[in-house]
């Protein structure tokens, strides 16, 4: 059987695009990704596998993730819907995750990720040398005379 020349360049094409897409969630988590492995985290109430989806070296990051999973781990979440709201650039974005947990009970939640590099993160923990600048915080008092 003869291939045409235009069928195999259709097929050549069709492989480069699918291998690019895969090399761009290979490289790193999209955040379709991000939220669903913090579901099936905190389902599991796996504090590691949280602070893994932040940003690494965070101070503090261990300590978020263990009050998340106090709070809402265990409940045997199942995603009905993830939506996505970038209100504040490319690089920020709130996933809204809608889910019945095992009760039957309706359970949203909305998480903040931001882009590190190629990965999406979620907010835990602070920067390292955050608050650190030599600065004191704002004062609601009035300056004495």
């Amino acid at each position: 059987m003869k291939k045409s020349p235009l069928a195999v360049l259709a097929l050549v094409g069709a492989l480069a695009v699918g291998c690019a897409q895969e090399a761009r969630t290979a490289a790193g988590r999209s955040e379709k990704q991000t939220a669903e492995a913090y579901v099936v985290a905190l389902n599991k109430k796996d504090v590691d596998a949280l602070v893994k989806l932040g940003t690494p070296g965070y101070k503090d990051a261990e300590k978020d993730a263990e009050e998340l999973v106090a709070a809402d781990g265990g409940r045997g979440l199942k995603t009905e819907n993830i939506r996505m709201s970038h209100d504040f650039g490319p690089d920020v974005v709130s996933a809204r995750i809608t889910s019945t947990d095992k009760e039957g009970e309706t359970f949203a939640l909305d998480l903040p990720m931001s882009r590190d590099d190629d990965t999406w993160v979620i907010t835990l923990g602070e920067a390292p040398g955050f608050g650190r600048d030599g600065k004191e915080s704002s004062s609601a008092k009035k300056p004495s005379a």
